[in-house]
């Protein structure tokens, strides 16, 4: 996402994760939002927006975070904190 001078302020990637088994598990990736513009709401706009694009390719999307800060931010949005799947700290898994 960029901001209305054209900076990129927040990004981050969706893939398959290379740690499971399951061709049905993506991991966020590479997720950051710039301080400054934190808690505004663009990173829950773009988390949400990468979720709806792993919801055409994949049932479980998981992520690795070792911040008590993006503990929050993600389990605020949905995710379970869990070690259910190799090197990720939260999971969420969609409904059909």
């Amino acid at each position: 996402m960029f901001n209305e001078e054209g900076v990129l302020v927040a990004i981050g990637g969706l893939n398959k994760d290379p740690f499971s088994d399951g061709q049905n598990i993506g991991r966020l990736r590479r997720f950051y939002v710039d301080k400054e513009y934190r808690r505004n709401g663009i990173g829950s706009l773009l988390v949400k927006s990468i979720i709806d694009e792993a919801k055409r390719y994949y049932k479980i999307l998981v992520l690795h975070t070792d911040t008590e800060q993006a503990d929050r931010f993600y389990s605020s949005i949905g995710f379970t904190k869990g070690n259910l799947y190799p090197n990720s700290s939260h999971f969420t898994e969609f409904k059909s």
